[in-house]
């Protein structure tokens, strides 16, 4: 048939058709003849092979935008090829039932005809079905019935099987399956030594087929990556069906035990068998003991083999159940060569942390040296040479295992000097063997060290493979044996490609190796074209220095790199000489001092040019050197060497130094440097911002109060010089406000604000404009803002700022918009339109990144803000399209927010507001009509069918009681109090019991009765909330096509609804919340974003991908926002609930709450107790307890369990035990993460509901941010002593190593060296944090005061076991439960007992002072800042002295890792976890 010009022509035209329809999206014509050519039936044939190509246009064709004779072409174009389309019919099942709702399309003859002859069950918008598909035209015994959709009328019968499955099943089920007993005799029983892969493909087969799942059965007929998946499923069906046949049973295990035995199986079989057995350990299942013994044999010895080979992760759940039960030196030992071996299989180093501290856990407690190659294999390649020399030196020679490691770790390390003359003494004596293993390291040293002829030498031993043809293609390129190099390198890239294909299966990490080979070939041949073709040289040379810098940053691969280009050219070339410094900066940060050593002596030229770049360079590595080892004397030398240097430079450009030096403070532009070029402008700012740097570490705190204010003004220089560069324009703003704030200047002196303000907010500006660096983005522009309204009232700042603004491109300040529409409301005028100056800006180019927090702030309580923000509103009425949408998005959040909270809970509000709560006289009763006045207004002109019927149900009582209490404020007769107080508290009632039915499962509101014009948007040019990405083109975003009508309602306390939203792309889930201010939840978001890119600019955070879960919260008024929707995620708590639920042990919780509480864990039973269980006045009592007795009860507690809870779901949920690995990872490592940056936010109430946990990726994710600020420990009633949440539950859900042999779990392991990491970056950007927080702090639209003092307001904190009858106890309650709304008085704004002296005589005196001694960044912002809420100041304090170092009441700061050792051991210990609120938080869990 190939040979047939038929055939080629009819199935090319297939994707020229197709091409067409892509190249034409929107034109009609060409879609109505493209889809009308594909109808053809000539090309039918070819329309059955090219699916994959056609079948996606087709969909589009089906979609709703699309015209109505494309979508019936589309239509008869299904009908043509509906045969060919069989299998894959689920597909078309969304588009279909897209036009099946709309009205236009419902009665297309060519819709009915496509519904009955793919037999699907497409439904219109009133529910009803389109077409008879067969399956509705069935006996009327059949089952076989498609669901109608919710709401229909069903039958039991009817849900039971899918119609579409049913009939799969009727064509593929054979007549009669196999007995286990045949399948397994013809293929398990048989010999498993012939050929693997095809004993493995019998096995998966038969057993899927004897299985007597029908659904087993017929996937038996699918690939064998199917029959893979469902393998385990299938065996466990087979072997219960064995139950009966205990002889068969018997001859199935002895198989496996001996399959298990027997060395000389292939490892393929060996590890399916050994995950089989894990997988019925998930299942709760047993083989027989010969079996399990056999299996924990094989997996602990018969996978011995080099540290570098790869082990399956089985074998480490193995290896870790033998440690765990025999903590002995040899299984310790086991368990770390098990850990470095899994590492070749897992990406992001999910092994590296624990393998470390295996290694140390061995070390400690049994004093055992660990193996050099251990160290090795690890990357701690110094560390492995030193211990590799101290293990020589107790034994005589030298060991082929030691040479091997060296030679590992001089490669490593780029000391190939000594790799070379260590080989150079050994290599000969060793064995063929030994030098096969050892000639990759040899051949790469003497190549390095140019001694060819010995690489030759070495390369004979070489093992075959890609390195090998590399490696001799390089020799020939030294030789000029082009054709000889070509025929290598072709051979290698043919190898690679292979190495390629197979690594890229085990991870991307993995496969960098040989992709980095795969761009040596490239540029080796370009390497000869170099020296074949000179006139290349120059394009070769840039190609070469732009494919560096975009290049992954890894030294030894840009080593071996660089070598590459010294066979074509010399190092001194100038136009690579920037990488070869590059490279050698990066050697030097990497620890590779020789690397970096011998980098800058290959390429310092023979006679130095003036200004030398590789002479600066040594200047840096020297003075780091020094500083290191703090000598003076030696950094001293080396600032005068440099300010020579610098000297010697600007005298052969021709500038004058003195008059350079002279422009440097001050505002006035450079003149001095009119003729030198972009070149030299760069030399010099770097030279000069060295040496101000150098000189402040010279003068330590001095230089702030040096007259001559030296390092000022050569940061100042340096930020002139080169306005282009961010570092530069930062330090300066940095060191200009320390000494503004270091001599007590006022805002109100203008020559001091000139001088040192107003260049700090240039240089913020110039940090700003950077596009190099997000994290000074974002650090700059908050630093900036602050600046900006603290001293904005001075004439020279604001002309600055208007100035600078004019220079500054709008994108970046997009990351600070909330930050500026919170400042909407300044008094000052000037400075206001400023601001709003600059919000129109960000408006013109991007209206729909500001214009939900535009709308958020038009509903706040301050008319500055609402005026101001009206304002900006206006002007984006006057663009294109904007007065649509201004109107949509007012509309949606008007009506998003009727949503969130309906008109009977905001009612009910208002009543609990009212009611008095311990005397009837307490409550104001002549101002409640003022204080409802708009809510009763309201009642006169309900908007929607849902309000109406409120009003008339209760709109008559209200107004009734509204009048009485009128009469009130004028007679004052307390009868009419007594009415008021009794309707209201009936009314209450009437209220509460009405709204607790919508907490029952499944409650829903239909949008047609709550916020009917939602329904109605059509054509919208808004897009979907929190979905904008400037990055993207505007056809390209997220607008809101349509809201889904039905609506959830979660039954948690403040009944917020499950709302989608949908968009031409995707259907976006959100939590639409009430009565909540989420204002404070975006901010704690946008930190969270912020840390999450420290994090990635950290190499060691971002080579383990640590990072925080963040989500969007997008505020819609004070009192309403949206969440969206986190899938694939269940509480923590829950999990342990369901977990014990499953296996039926919930009398684990009574028992647990029985000895919490002081009962007999025996009889108590919280649902049947007499007197009714009653949790607060239990919590009360608890309170009151010694604290000595609390741990007593809680060691009780414990006792009754094994806290195993939350590692048997990871174990069981986890398909494979690589998998099982990855998430365990993971999970220590979100948790170590979010716990130590929630300990410096003072985030409390950290409960087993309020962190959620990723089912897929096990990453913890913590909602819920009302605790902020050590609120939770501050409180007066069960406080919590916790920094975060670390119980015995989570600690055994990490690797062994990080609990085995430690009095404090998580000590030691990945969750410790995550929290190392986090704490590291944290501390290190600290003005950061600050400036972050300082501006929620101090953000005019947020309140920070502290709400209520008593755990018991958080019911969503309530422990399961108690909910039940904390819900009784309501219901009999004699009042309505009013929430309590109490503001301790000592932190209340304005309050007496809360002065600032107060505050700071409780935290060692003068805060302000010690803080400035450590340099304090609060120290520098604190005074005048106008904020007169002092437990803001306190709270940034605190912060500051945590990120500073200082744990509790230790004078001096600690290290980091002393620091985090001690947050650990607080949050494990068991008197603190004793003393919260233990029914809510359950510290048990």
């Amino acid at each position: 048939m190939s040979g047939n010009p038929q055939y080629h022509i009819t199935h090319r035209m297939v994707p020229l058709i197709c091409q067409a329809l892509i190249a034409a999206p929107e034109d009609e014509t060409v879609w109505l003849e493209g889809l009308r050519m594909l109808a053809n039936p000539k090309l039918k044939q070819a329309l059955t092979l090219t699916s994959s190509i056609w079948l996606p246009l087709l969909l589009r064709g089906l979609e709703t935008a699309k015209t109505l004779p494309v979508i019936i072409s589309a239509l008869n174009l299904l009908n043509h090829v509906a045969e060919i389309l069989e299998p894959m019919k689920s597909c078309l099942l969304k588009p279909l039932r897209a036009l099946g709702r709309e009205k236009q399309f419902e009665n297309l003859q060519e819709l009915v005809r496509v519904v009955e002859k793919l037999d699907l069950t497409v439904w219109n918008n009133e529910k009803k079905p389109i077409g008879r598909p067969r399956s509705a035209r069935t006996a009327p015994n059949s089952q076989a019935n498609t669901p109608l959709p919710s709401g229909s009328e069903q039958t039991h019968a009817q849900k039971e099987q899918h119609p579409l499955l049913a009939e799969i099943l009727a064509h593929n089920l054979p007549p009669k399956s196999r007995t286990v007993q045949q399948a397994w005799s013809q293929t398990l029983l048989s010999s498993a030594h012939d050929n693997p892969n095809i004993w493995l493909h019998n096995l998966y087969q038969a057993t899927l087929e004897a299985s007597n799942v029908p659904e087993l059965v017929v996937a038996s007929k699918l690939g064998p990556l199917i029959h893979e998946e469902l393998f385990q499923t299938a065996f466990v069906k087979c072997y219960v069906q064995l139950e009966t046949d205990q002889a068969f049973k018997d001859l199935v295990d002895n198989a496996l035990a001996c399959i298990l035995k027997d060395p000389s199986v292939s490892q393929e079989i060996t590890v399916v068998v050994l995950e089989l057995m894990a997988f019925f350990n998930k299942d709760r299942r047993e083989f027989g003991p010969m079996v399990h013994e056999a299996a924990k044999k094989c997996a602990l010895e018969n996978f011995d083999g080099a540290l570098n080979s790869s082990l399956p992760g089985i074998v480490l759940w193995y290896a870790e159940q033998n440690a765990e039960a025999f903590p002995i030196q040899e299984n310790i030992a086991n368990l770390v060569e098990t850990n470095i071996s899994c590492l070749v299989l897992l990406t992001s180093l999910s092994g590296y942390d624990a393998a470390w501290s295996t290694l140390l856990w061995l070390e400690k407690d049994w004093n055992v040296e660990p193996e050099p190659i251990w160290i090795t294999q690890l990357s701690h390649w110094q560390q492995a040479l030193d211990s590799q020399d101290r293990l020589d030196q107790k034994s005589e020679g030298t060991t082929f295992s030691s040479f091997n490691t060296k030679m590992i770790c001089y490669h490593a390390l780029g000391c190939y000097q000594q790799g070379y003359e260590l080989a150079q003494n050994l290599f000969e004596g060793l064995n063929d063997l030994d030098r096969r293993n050892t000639a990759h390291w040899a051949t790469a040293a003497a190549w390095h060290m140019g001694d060819f002829e010995t690489m030759a030498d070495y390369l004979a031993f070489h093992p075959k493979g890609t390195s090998k043809s590399l490696y001799k293609a390089i020799i020939d390129v030294h030789n000029g044996q082009y054709a000889s190099a070509f025929h290598h390198i072709s051979k290698a890239q043919s190898l690679s490609y292979d190495e390629v294909q197979v690594q890229l299966d085990v991870g991307p990490q993995v496969a960098h190796r040989s992709l980095a080979k795969t761009e040596l070939l490239v540029e080796l041949q370009e390497v000869i074209q170099y020296k074949s073709q000179p006139e290349l040289r120059d394009n070769l040379v840039k190609t070469w220095k732009t494919r560096f810098q975009k290049s992954h940053a890894d030294p030894n691969t840009w080593l071996k790199r660089l070598e590459l280009w010294t066979l074509a050219c010399p190092p001194t070339t100038s136009g690579l000489q920037s990488c070869f410094i590059e490279c050698a900066k990066h050697c030097e940060s990497a620890g590779m001092h020789q690397a970096a050593e011998n980098i800058l002596k290959k390429i310092t030229p023979a006679a130095p040019p003036l200004g030398c770049k590789v002479e600066y360079t040594r200047f840096r590595f020297e003075w780091k050197k020094a500083y290191q080892q703090h000598d003076l004397k030696e950094m001293d030398g080396i600032l005068q060497r440099l300010i020579k240097h610098t000297q010697a430079y600007m005298e052969h450009i021709g500038v004058n130094q003195a008059e350079l030096e002279s422009q440097g403070l001050g505002l006035h532009p450079l003149t001095v440097l009119a003729n030198c070029g972009p070149s030299d402008h760069q030399i010099l700012s770097r030279r000069y911002f060295r040496i101000a740097e150098w000189t402040a570490a010279l003068q330590g705190s001095d230089w702030i109060t040096d007259d001559t204010s030296q390092v000022l003004k050569y940061t100042a220089l340096a930020s002139k010089i080169d306005d282009n560069w961010y570092a530069a324009g930062f330090a300066l703003a940095e060191r200009s406000l320390a000494i503004f704030e270091a001599n007590d200047f006022s805002r109100s002196d203008p020559v001091a604000v000139s001088s040192y303000v107003v260049p700090a907010i240039r240089g913020l500006f110039l940090s700003a404009r950077t596009k190099e660096n997000p994290e000074f983005v974002i650090k700059a522009l908050l630093r900036l803002v602050t600046l900006w309204f603290r001293f904005g009232e001075s004439t020279a700042v604001l002309g600055e700022v208007e100035n600078q603004l004019s220079l500054t491109p709008v994108d970046p300040w997009l990351s600070a918009i909330p930050q500026l529409i919170a400042r909407l409301g300044t008094p000052h005028r000037d400075l206001q339109h400023t601001l709003i100056n600059l919000l129109k800006s960000i408006s013109s180019q991007y209206p729909h990144a500001v214009i939900w927090p535009l709308l958020t702030a038009t509903q706040t309580s301050k008319v500055e803000h609402q005026e101001a923000a009206r304002v900006i509103m206006s002007f984006i009425c006057t663009m294109s399209d904007g007065i649509r949408l201004v109107d949509q998005a007012e509309l949606v959040g008007k009506e998003l927010i009727r949503t969130s909270a309906s008109l009977m809970e905001r009612w009910r509000g208002v009543i609990e507001k009212i009611i008095p709560r311990t005397e009837l006289m307490e409550t104001p009763w002549h101002e409640v009509p003022m204080i409802w006045a708009q809510d009763i207004q309201y009642l006169q002109a309900p908007e929607t069918p849902d309000e109406e019927q409120f009003v008339q149900i209760f709109g008559e009582q209200l107004i009734q009681i509204d009048k009485s209490l009128r009469r009130y404020r004028s007679n004052k007769q307390i009868s009419i109090v007594n009415y008021a107080y009794q309707e209201l508290y009936k009314l209450y009632g009437d209220l509460e019991v009405q709204i607790n039915q919508w907490k029952q499962p499944g409650s829903k509101l239909y949008l047609s009765s709550t916020a009917p014009r939602l329904l109605s948007l059509r054509d919208c040019v808004l897009t979907v909330p929190g979905q904008y990405d400037p990055n993207l083109k505007l056809d390209d975003q997220a607008f809101i096509d349509s809201f889904e009508p039905v609506v959830d309602i979660l039954s948690s306390k403040q009944l917020p609804r499950k709302l989608v939203i949908r968009s031409y792309t995707a259907d976006h889930t959100f939590l639409l919340k009430g009565n909540e201010d989420l204002r404070g939840d975006e901010r704690i978001m946008q930190l969270f974003n912020l840390i999450n890119t420290m994090l990635n600019h950290n190499s060691d955070a971002f080579s383990r991908n640590l990072h925080l879960l963040p989500y969007e919260v997008i505020p819609l008024s004070p009192s309403a926002g949206l969440v969206s929707w986190v899938s694939n995620t269940q509480q923590l708590q829950s999990m342990i609930m369901f977990n014990r639920a499953k296996n039926k042990q919930q009398s684990l919780n009574d028992k647990e709450t029985a000895s919490l509480l002081g009962y007999d864990p025996e009889t108590f039973n919280p649902k049947r107790e007499n007197p009714r269980f009653d949790p607060p006045a239990e919590m009360d009592k608890y309170d009151k307890l010694p604290i000595a007795t609390k741990v007593q009860r809680l060691k009780a507690c414990l006792a009754h369990s094994k806290q195993s809870d939350l590692k048997d779901v990871l174990w069981q949920k986890s398909p494979s035990s690589d998998i099982w690995i990855r998430r365990r990872t993971n999970f220590a490592r979100t948790v170590g993460v979010s716990s130590f940056v929630g300990s410096i936010i003072g985030l409390g109430d950290r409960h087993g509901s309020n962190i959620l946990i990723d089912q897929l990726t096990w990453g913890a994710l913590h909602i819920d941010f009302g605790d902020l600020f050590n609120v939770a420990q501050e409180r007066s009633f069960l406080p919590e002593k916790v920094p975060f949440r670390l119980t015995r539950m989570m600690t055994n859900a990490f690797e062994l190593a990080s609990r085995g042999g430690l009095e404090v779990p998580g000590t030691r392991g990945t969750f410790k060296q995550a929290s190392l990491i986090v704490m590291n970056v944290l501390r290190d950007s600290r003005s950061t944090v600050l400036a972050m927080l300082e501006a929620f702090l101090y953000d005019p639209l947020l309140s920070w005061t502290i709400g209520p003092n008593d755990p018991s307001h958080a019911d969503h904190g309530a422990s399961h076991k108690t909910s039940a009858a904390t819900e009784d106890k309501r219901k009999t309650t004699k009042r309505p439960p009013v929430q309590m709304h109490v503001v301790p008085q000592s932190l209340a704004p304005g309050s007496q007992g809360g002065t600032g002296s107060d505050i700071y005589d409780r935290i060692e005196n003068s805060l302000i002072t010690t803080y400035l001694e450590t340099d304090s960044y609060m120290a520098k912002v604190s005074s005048g800042t106008g904020m007169t809420n002092s437990k803001a100041l306190q709270v940034l304090s605190q912060i500051e002295k945590k990120l500073i170092g200082y744990h509790k009441d230790t004078e001096q700061p600690l290290t980091i890792n002393r620091q985090v050792q001690a947050l650990i051991e607080e949050a494990t210990d068991l008197k603190n976890l004793s003393q919260g609120y233990v029914l809510g938080w359950i510290p048990q869990w």
